[in-house]
This record gives C-alpha cells, structure tokens and sequence, in this order.
C-alpha cells in the first residue's frame, strides 16, 4: 500500500529540490505533476505568481489531493505582474508602453471580456453570450496597493475620472495610460493582471482535489455564459467532489469560482458533489459562484461575496453573486451576499442568487442579501421544479420569479424587496403556478405576483405596515408599524436584527406533507437562521425562531476574519480599517 506524501513548496525553494520540509520546491506546478491520490501540497507564506494546473485528481474522499496553505501563513496566488516605468505624459495621467514580450501568447490588454466563442455583428442581440454592456472592455486590469481601477473606453474620460485606465495597442505595443488620483505610480505597487487562471486544470474531469486556505488575486478570466465552456480564477473544468474552503478571492475579471461547462469531454452526470464553504469573495465582475450542469448535489455554504460588478464596466444577464444552471440537489446556506450592482436594471441582471434554467430540489436557506440592485433572488425556467427558500433575509432589489414552478417560500424576512412575477414568452417557457408561500415576514413591501397563479397556496404570512396582504392569502396576520420593529442594520461586528420579536409561536410547522410539493428528500423547516429548533407550538414566522426571552438585538451574521484580512489587501477608503489588525 503506498505512503502518503506531503509535498512542501516555499518561495525560497528550488524545483529541483526534492519538495521536502527541508528542501521545498520553488512552485506549485512542479507539485502539482507529481502529486499522487491521497498526497498534500503545503504551500508556505508568500507570494506565487503562476497559473496552478494539478495534473491529476485524487481516487475517492480517502484519497484526494489537498493543496493548502501551510496553517496562518499568508499565502497569495497572483494573476498579476509587477508593472514599472511610467512616464507622466500630461498632469495627472501616466504612460506605459509594453512590448509584446511582455505578455506572450496571452495579451489581456488587447483581448475583449466577451466570450470568444459568442460572436454577433447586431450589436443590440445577445449573441455576445448575454453580455449587454462594456462590450469594448478588455480582460486587462490595473492595481495600484491592491485597489483595482475602472477602464474608461475613451481617453477623454480618463482626465475627469480618477483611478481609471486606458488601453491600446497598435504594432505589436500595448500603450496603458491612467488617471492614478493623487499617487505617483513609481512610488507605489501597481500591478497588471496577466494570467487567465489561477487555479484551473487543463485537462477536464479531475475530482477529488482540495483547495484551502489561500489569497487568489487579479486573475483576467473572460466572460462566462452558460452553453460554452466556463472560467474561472479558480474552477473544477468539469470535475467532481472538490472542496474549495477558507480560500480569499479577489478581482476575478469575471468569475472567481467556476464549476460549470468543461473545456473538454467530461460526463456531466458525474460531474458536481462539491463543497464551496467558507470563502471571502469580493470584487468578482460577473459572478462570485457559477456553474452549469456540472453541479449536481453541491453545497455552498458560508461564504461572503460583496461588491459583485461595484465598478459596472461590463455586465449582462449572467451577472449574480451565485448563478446555476441545469443542476439538481443543490443547498444554497448560510452566505452573506451584499450589494451586486449593474449599471441601468433594463439592459443588465444584478442578482443576489439566480436559480436559473431547470433546477430541481434545490434547498436555498439562511442566505442574507443586501443591497442586489435587481433581484435579491431570482428563479427562472424552473418548471420541473420543486425548489425551497426558506429562512433568508433580503433587503432591498426584488424577489422575482420568470416561468417558474413549484417553488415553496417558507420563513423568509423580506424587506423592502418587492415581487416581480414574469411569464416568458420563448423558448417554450411555461406559465408560473403551484407555487407555496408559508410563514413569511414582509415589511415595506408586500405580496403582489401582478398576474396569475394557479394552483397556489399563500397562508398565515406577516404583513407589516404598508406591506399589505396578497388579497388570496389564508390567515394573514396584519400588523401596524411600529418604531424599531423588524430592523436589519449592519454594525461593526456585522449584521444584527434589532427589535425581535413581538409574534406569537403558534405558526405550523412546514413539512413536505405541508409543501405537497414532489421533493426528493425531506424539506421539512425545522431550524431556524440560526440553526435553532423549531417544533409544532413554538413556532414563529420569520427567519429567526428566537427564545422564550425577548431581546432587543441578534447578532445574526458576524463578519470573518478573512473578511478582515482581505481588506487589509485593498489600499482604498475602508471605513473598518482601524479595526483590522
């Protein structure tokens, strides 16, 4: 029986070094072609410039390949390349001019962020893979101290516009100018994004591998429709039973984690089984989490995504923090999702969760959206359906649902989050209906889908103030506004919900039998957001179930501590920096 081998890598090893604690390779890569199933790559403090490509996959759960961060360091894999030498060309804006030498095959400053396999000469159509605006945009990006800048398309706009750039390039010479504010580049860190991936195998199919525990920056990863193959900083390339964990990801060009289409044969019903958890994700341009088919039965579970698309250079209708396609037995719990943004809600998507194109058993619990410019969650084209929501907190954007069937909403806290309800005329879509609305708390907004649904239930939510009752509701309960009540404010330590929680606990618990709904397993709500008990008589409407002694403020979401460290990497206004240690 072989011996598990723990491979070390260290900036100051050698690839020709055995990879031993005592003599670590130089790079992952040289690791990566050697590992075996069942073997570790630990990977000391520092920083890697390099694209990790494994070479294999480990055999089963007791034989994965783990790479790791060694345990506490700080470990970085950039996308980026140091960029010196500029030359101030006019107040206030710098030149650089680089060879071709300098980027290889791969020139991200003279490739657009389309999809390159969508082409289309209407510029009005969706051919470009549903990108509907910034289709000038280049995959190229530009750091100064950690902080991205925003390409403008004109040189005009660069004077007006602080920390933005511009790019040409014309005989084999890309030209960069950009608008730094009041810094001086060459006195400074800037950085240009050169690599597609970061973490990303060629070869698709391989399962089994581990990533934990790393700072994955800067990565020029294009634009990711569904149908075609689908990028990502890091990403499985069609592979099943990766557990990506404990990770930071910043400034993925499009898509920080990519679990969808392959860019090879892969089988997609092997494909999926993965765990997501525990990630901080920020400034990702399309999406933070996304996948089609390749995704069945996978949990993501306690990340962070913030400021998804916040510079709105580009964007479309595939912009979300986390977007699925095509996937079955999905657990969407646990994430804190705050502000997705997009630059005009008719021409682009700025999703919280988009359940999107025939997804079944789907469970979606004790999310919190905040701030999605469109929609906190969308279903669309679900009707096979069933899928469950229940226990998560939105507030503000919208609660949508487009041609979609038997979904149950059960225990959610909806806050200024209006319903939009839409029957898709194309692609064969069907009408919404038998759909279940069940214990939940609307405040500001209340229930009006605006068209017909048949074959539905609505009974015993709570309408609170001007959130007025959906006229075919059973048994709502109204209630008068009321100072404080029902508050969701984000705080230093993170998220809490003031005032909870003046309802009584005689609401019925939801079982399938309640849902009667074709679920797949048991979907019974029987823990609230916080993991707490539920049970027949001590039941309360709402996300949160509380105890037997009122209190007047819950720490519903505390901030972790990689969130911390990762604003530590951004050299820009962080209104929590005199707490970061």
């Amino acid at each position: 029986m072989a011996t598990a081998t723990e491979f070390v890598v260290a900036t100051n090893g050698d690839d020709a070094n055995r990879g031993t604690a005592d003599a670590p390779f130089r790079t992952i890569n040289r690791a990566a072609e050697l590992a075996m199933p069942g073997d570790t790559i630990t990977v000391r403090e520092g920083i890697y410039r390099e694209w990790v490509k494994p070479a294999r996959g480990g055999t089963d759960e007791d034989h994965r390949i783990v790479y790791r961060a060694e345990p506490g360091a700080d470990v970085r894999i950039l996308g980026s390349e140091p960029a010196t030498g500029w030359e101030l060309s006019s107040p206030g804006l710098w030149k650089l001019d680089l060879p071709a030498s300098r980027f290889g095959e791969f020139n991200p400053f003279a490739m657009l962020t389309r999809q390159p396999e969508f082409i289309e000469e209407d510029e009005s159509g969706d051919g470009w893979g549903w990108l509907t605006y910034g289709r000038w945009t280049h995959l190229g990006d530009v750091f100064i101290n950690g902080e991205g800048l925003v390409e403008r398309e004109t040189l005009e706009e660069l004077t007006s516009s602080p920390l933005s750039w511009h790019t040409d390039t014309r005989d084999g010479v890309t030209t960069i100018r950009a608008n730094f504010g009041d810094r001086d580049p060459n006195a400074n860190s800037v950085e240009l994004n050169q690599r597609p991936f970061a973490f990303f195998p060629e070869r698709p199919g391989l399962s089994y591998i581990t990533v934990r525990g790393f700072t994955i920056m800067n990565v020029a990863c294009h634009w990711v429709p569904p149908t075609v193959f689908q990028p990502g900083a890091v990403g499985s390339n069609g592979g099943h039973h990766w557990v990506i964990e404990d990770n930071i990801l910043m400034y993925a060009k499009a898509v920080a984690i990519s679990v969808g289409n392959p860019s090879g044969n892969a089988e997609p019903a092997q494909g999926g089984r993965h765990v997501i958890r525990n990630n901080v994700i920020l400034r990702a341009g399309q999406a933070g989490i996304a996948g089609q088919q390749y995704v069945h039965e996978s949990v993501v579970s306690d990340n962070h995504i913030e400021d998804t698309n916040y510079r709105r250079e580009f964007g479309g209708w595939e912009t979300a923090a986390i977007k699925f396609h095509m996937g079955d037995g999905l657990r969407i719990s646990r994430n804190f999702i705050r502000r997705v943004g997009t630059i005009d809600r008719e021409i682009g998507a700025a999703h919280g969760i988009w359940n999107d194109f025939r997804n079944t058993n789907w469970q979606v619990d004790s999310n919190i959206v905040i701030g999605a410019e469109r929609n906190a969650i969308l279903t669309e084209a679900n009707w096979a359906g069933p899928n469950l929501y229940s226990n998560n907190i939105l507030v503000g954007g919208r609660v949508a649902t487009y041609s979609s069937r038997g979904d149950a909403w059960v225990h959610n806290l909806i806050i200024d989050a209006p319903q939009h309800w839409e029957n898709q005329d194309w692609g064969g879509r069907i009408a919404c209906g038998n759909t279940r609305w069940l214990n939940n708390v609307f405040i500001g907004a209340g229930f009006r889908p605006g068209i017909e649904v048949p074959d539905s239930v609505f009974n015993r939510n709570v309408y609170v103030g001007a959130a007025e009752p959906y006229e075919e509701e059973q048994d709502p309960v109204v209630l008068p506004a009321r100072d404080g009540l029902l508050q969701v404010d984000e705080v230093e330590a993170g998220v809490v919900l003031r005032n909870p929680w003046p309802l009584d606990r005689n609401f019925p618990l939801v079982t399938n039998s309640t849902l009667g709904l074709r679920f797949s397993r048991d979907m019974t709500v029987d823990r609230d957001l916080l993991g707490e008990a539920r049970s027949s008589g001590a039941n309360r409407p709402g996300p949160w179930n509380g105890g037997d002694v009122e209190q007047t403020e819950v720490l519903i979401y505390e901030y972790p501590l990689l969130y911390w460290r990762a604003l530590k990497l951004i050299d820009g206004d962080c209104r929590y920096r005199s707490v970061v240690q």
